[in-house]
């Protein structure tokens, strides 16, 4: 699933995701509270969340997701890079933030390192 507040990188993302072979986008929303609901609907394997979305971020936005449907894997996507930001990432419950600027290249290895369960993976 995708939240993202831009329905240009929301298609971008799309189009990333659906040209692996392993993966199908379920659903896409454009902030944080219709990505909570959604989420809660259809239990997706992995939610990529922007950070500044309207009516919730996508931290809280994670957060939430990760109370309701703790098997989701909650994958960052975000133009926003700092540390502070990637360590609140971490610990409201992600497996893997991934700059904007790198998600052709690499959001799907990001993914698949975030569900496989090991380090937590970072690509900025």
């Amino acid at each position: 699933m995708i939240a993202d507040d831009h329905p240009v990188i929301r298609r971008t993302v799309r189009e990333i995701l659906e040209a692996h072979p392993r993966l199908e986008v379920i659903g896409e929303v454009e902030d944080g509270l219709r990505a909570v609901e959604e989420a809660e609907k259809l239990k997706p394997d992995v939610v990529v969340l922007n950070v500044t979305m309207p009516v919730m971020n996508g931290l809280e936005a994670a957060r939430e997701i990760k109370a309701k449907v703790p098997e989701s894997v909650i994958v960052i996507l975000s133009s926003h890079a700092d540390e502070l930001l990637i360590e609140d990432a971490k610990r409201v419950g992600a497996r893997a933030y991934v700059a904007k600027t790198k998600a052709a290249r690499d959001l799907v290895a990001a993914i698949m390192g975030a569900v496989g369960g090991g380090d937590f993976v970072l690509m900025d």
